[in-house]
């Protein structure tokens, strides 16, 4: 029996592990900024990001602390814990946020402060804009530049939580939350519809009440507010194809008009998506 034969042989043998430890890729890129960048927690910050600063420096803060990420270091920010975000003079970062599908992982994160410092040996967020932009702008180039892409923002953001969790010694243990599983899985592939509390409720085999109360001490936000979120995050990646008018990303993305989807996406990011079309490639 050759090699191959054997390696066959054995996974026959064996229960086949799915590694489903995926991430959804919220915005990134690189950004310079001054003292007008001054921003207060709103939902869009209940996700967790990666900064590195090249220039300057930024204050992030909690309701306890002011936390000030210093130029050439690597930080995880907890954006659940985000009071607001703000800088004195100017600064320039490279910038992922990111959520976890995995409910476990999630979890753990939320777990973490407000700020943590990381190590960044063996590992560099500088030159990742360029992968973010072909994930961002996924119909001008290739697959294989696509999936190339994602593997290295995955293997970025999967060694960076590793480290967190070793080093935090984290391990969520609350059996409540595997009934939650079902809602989540349905709302990331149904996020674009109109998802109604009881349809929630009704996969957990829960009442309505009672999943809209663990869900909210479980995510530290509502259903509606984490619909939103998505929603939002793919708004990005729209508003960057030309090919669509935002009327038509409206309706796509489950608004009733279009009135109300920019005044959604206003209170989220400050700006219009009209605004966001003309300087996405400043921001």
């Amino acid at each position: 029996m050759n090699y191959y034969c054997k390696i066959l042989s054995f996974i026959t043998r064996k229960h086949m592990i799915y590694l489903n430890q995926t991430y959804e890729l919220l915005a990134g890129g690189f950004h310079s900024g001054n003292r007008t960048w001054n921003k207060q927690h709103t939902e869009i910050d209940n996700c967790f990001k990666l900064y590195h600063l090249t220039e300057g420096n930024v204050h992030v803060c909690s309701n306890l602390d002011d936390f000030m990420l210093e130029k050439g270091k690597t930080y995880f920010i907890n954006g659940s814990k985000l009071s607001k975000q703000y800088c004195k003079e100017s600064f320039s970062t490279h910038w992922i946020h990111f959520l976890p599908k995995d409910l476990m992982i999630y979890l753990g994160l939320l777990e973490l402060p407000a700020v943590v410092e990381i190590d960044s040996n063996g590992f560099s967020l500088i030159g990742m804009e360029k992968y973010i932009n072909i994930l961002l702008n996924s119909t001008e180039f290739s697959s294989w530049e696509y999936v190339l892409s994602i593997m290295h923002v995955q293997a970025l953001i999967q060694t960076i939580i590793t480290r967190l969790i070793m080093n935090y010694n984290i391990s969520p243990t609350s059996t409540k939350i595997y009934r939650l599983e079902p809602a989540i899985h349905y709302i990331h592939v149904n996020y674009k519809t109109n998802i109604h509390l009881k349809e929630l409720a009704s996969i957990c085999n829960v009442s309505p009440n009672y999943f809209h109360k663990m869900f909210k001490l479980t995510f530290r936000t509502t259903p509606t507010n984490y619909i939103i979120l998505l929603r939002m995050n793919s708004a990005l990646q729209l508003l960057r194809d030309n090919r669509l008018t935002i009327k038509e990303i409206a309706f796509e993305l489950g608004f009733t008009d279009n009135a109300h989807f920019c005044k959604t996406f206003k209170k989220y990011y400050g700006i219009t998506p009209g605004e966001y079309q003309k300087n996405k490639n400043k921001m």
